[in-house]
């Protein structure tokens, strides 16, 4: 009998023996007693080399909760945003590789862009299986809309983890992992034939719901948000991940140190930190604005809706490149392009053109007659000035100036064009010269509210 460094098929190891040309582990290391007994079920004989030293990953993304608010900095979002973590492990049976589930850019067409990010945590094995250019490629209309696409090199997917509101996953160990965090959880794809009969993630199978084509996402979202946290069943299962909370780095380190016959380390072991996620290969930044659909709806002035004293516009933009024909959720909405985006599907049907600061100020023949002749279709021109604020030049020849005097962290001059432009096909005030109203601009159900002012001349 010789002795190898190596690893065991059943999990962490310190050692593995051979003994006549087979190789048998020196530890087999589980996260629960019921992994326990179903080893005993199955091999008895291996059950005097398990060690039940619950789960290091576990342990880490616990810690990482308290980090929260670093993990959602470091990842982009702003001041009341929600994050979405769309887990896929690997193989056809997942997220990503169910023929027809469409779950990221469905993730991304039906949630407002304002309010929500959506995160893709991809498993290293379709990465490296597929090579990260071809990953990276079939993505890119996803992540150039706005998608969050972490290297799968990094921890960045136990950051999202700790910073997520939501989790859509799959039979891979992320959905386990978010629902013992109590994150609310619905299920994109799941493969029942991959998990084994009876055993935790069997379970979480049965007990979490399955992400419905005939439902709008948000809704199930929300659902599983008010259902999971007070349901009982899903508190049983979220205690069988480790039967050794907070546990597995003193332990890990006591198995390690007894196979390598050393003396432990005075100081006590402790779970490492989960590191800030750092900027890694972004998307490609695109020189023009991305298209998109904006649903917008405008109630009269109330005292306590609208402390403006003009109204509330309520806005909620979805990026246009990832919808569909029959997106339910695009009810009454209109279209705001760039004017110089090389697709030209989105600015031949704009009904708001949208010019950046660098591109601007139009010229001033740029009205009337001349406006519907160069963008067919359009209702507004906006050109973009300081502090996300823009000149509105409407087909009529009417101009409006929208400033921010109220500035939430969502606010951007393609909000205030969008605004100007619900505001004025209300009809609530005629553009006339000389009118002012101040308005309460609120990205759809973010709690932060703008403000905007308008002035027409």
């Amino acid at each position: 009998m010789s002795r190898e460094p190596g690893a065991g098929a059943f999990g962490l190891t310190s050692e593995w023996l051979v003994h006549e040309g087979r190789v048998v582990p020196a530890a087999i290391v589980l996260s629960h007693d019921e992994q326990l007994r179903r080893l005993a079920d199955g091999c008895p004989e291996a059950v005097p080399r398990a060690v039940v030293a619950g789960d290091p990953c576990l342990d880490q993304l616990r810690a990482g909760l308290s980090f929260r608010a670093a993990y959602r900095r470091a990842l982009g979002l702003l001041p009341g945003q929600r994050l979405v973590v769309v887990s896929s492990t690997w193989g056809r049976d997942s997220v990503l590789g169910t023929p027809g589930a469409d779950v990221l850019r469905r993730a991304l067409a039906e949630l407002p862009a304002d309010e929500f990010r959506v995160l893709a945590a991809v498993h290293p094995n379709a990465w490296y299986g597929h090579g990260a250019w071809q990953i990276r490629h079939w993505l890119a209309p996803l992540t150039e809309s706005g998608m969050l696409l972490p290297a799968p090199e990094s921890e960045t997917w136990k950051a999202a983890l700790c910073a997520a509101d939501f989790l859509i996953g799959d039979h891979g160990s992320l959905t386990m992992y978010g629902a013992a965090l109590g994150i609310p959880c619905v299920l994109g794809a799941f493969h029942d034939s991959a998990v084994a009969r009876d055993s935790p993630m069997d379970r979480l199978g049965r007990l979490l719901p399955r992400l419905s084509r005939a439902v709008p996402l948000l809704p199930q979202l929300l659902h599983a948000a008010r259902t999971q946290p007070d349901d009982p069943a899903l508190a049983v299962l979220r205690q069988s991940v480790s039967s050794a909370p907070g546990e597995s780095a003193r332990r890990l380190r006591r198995l390690f140190y007894t196979w390598l016959k050393l003396p432990e380390p005075a100081h006590p072991a402790a779970t490492r930190a989960i590191p800030v996620p750092s900027p890694g290969p972004a998307a490609p930044r695109l020189p023009h604005l991305p298209a998109a659909f904006v649903t917008a709806t405008v109630d009269e002035a109330d005292d306590d809706a609208a402390p403006g004293g003009g109204g509330t516009v309520r806005i909620r933009r979805f990026p246009a490149s990832a919808q569909r024909a029959q997106s339910r959720h695009l009810a009454d909405a209109h279209l705001a392009a760039d004017p110089d985006d090389p697709d030209p599907r989105w600015p031949r049907s704009a009904d708001v053109l949208l010019v950046p600061a660098e591109r601007g100020p139009l010229p001033d023949e740029v009205s009337g007659s001349s406006l519907a002749r160069r963008f067919p279709g359009c209702g507004l021109v906006a050109v973009e000035e300081a502090g996300h604020g823009c000149t509105a030049l409407f087909g009529d020849g009417a101009r409006l100036h929208a400033r921010w005097p109220a500035r939430p962290a969502w606010a951007s001059f393609a909000v205030a064009a969008s605004a100007a432009y619900a505001w004025v096909r209300s009809g609530a005030v005629p553009p006339r010269p000389g009118t002012r109203a101040r308005l309460t601009v609120r990205a759809g159900d973010h709690p932060e509210a703008g403000l905007v002012e308008f002035t027409v001349r």
